[in-house]
């Protein structure tokens, strides 16, 4: 299972970026989770107060030890 991520930021200084997740909702490949995370990342750097956005995606692994 993925799970799709984006890392915001309020300008270039890495202090000012926080990574945000959508909790729950979880894909079954890798090229869907990064559709809807380029979805979501598209729509944060239309909002004034997001200077950049990197979407990405987390594999997660549930049953196995590591």
């Amino acid at each position: 299972m993925w799970m799709a991520v984006v890392m915001v930021c309020a300008n270039m200084y890495a202090n000012t970026c926080t990574v945000v997740t959508t909790v729950g909702t979880y894909f079954d490949t890798e090229e869907q989770c990064f559709e809807v995370s380029m979805q979501k990342a598209n729509a944060a750097v239309k909002t004034p107060q997001i200077f950049y956005a990197l979407p990405m995606c987390q594999e997660i692994i549930i049953g196995k030890e590591i």
